[in-house]
């Protein structure tokens, strides 16, 4: 997996967030990958992933910026360190910017893809 190949998936992301297509950002992972974010249980599988990722835009997801900072490589994983920057706006309530940072490992499937089999990311900010 190129750093191109890793700038993609950022900015696959970032659309997905934007266009508030939860399946589209489910798609990125493998079909066990696991998504481990903030507060919320572990979701292992698409269908998990997708309903977490549909929560995060009903919270009030609308805008989100990947920026790789760090990829490591070995023959079939990739591990990816970067930090994010994510606008929240809550139905009713002041827009939240959190920012923080993750890491993601990225595996070559069989049919040679290459989906996310972790993801785990924190915010910056104290109690978020």
């Amino acid at each position: 997996m190129t750093v191109v190949e890793v700038d993609t998936v950022a900015q696959a992301f970032h659309d997905g967030v934007a266009n508030r297509d939860a399946a589209a950002l489910a798609s990125l992972y493998a079909e066990n990958g696991k998504f481990l974010p903030p507060g919320m249980e572990p979701c292992e599988g698409r269908a998990q992933i997708q309903s977490a990722m549909q929560q995060l835009l009903d919270m009030g997801a609308r805008s989100l910026d990947v920026e790789p900072l760090e990829v490591r490589e070995t023959d079939s994983l990739v591990v990816e360190y970067g930090r994010y920057r994510l606008r929240i706006e809550p139905e009713g309530n002041e827009a939240i910017i959190d920012v923080g940072k993750y890491l993601v490992v990225h595996e070559q499937q069989a049919g040679g893809s290459t989906k996310i089999v972790y993801d785990i990311f924190n915010s910056n900010t104290p109690g978020v």
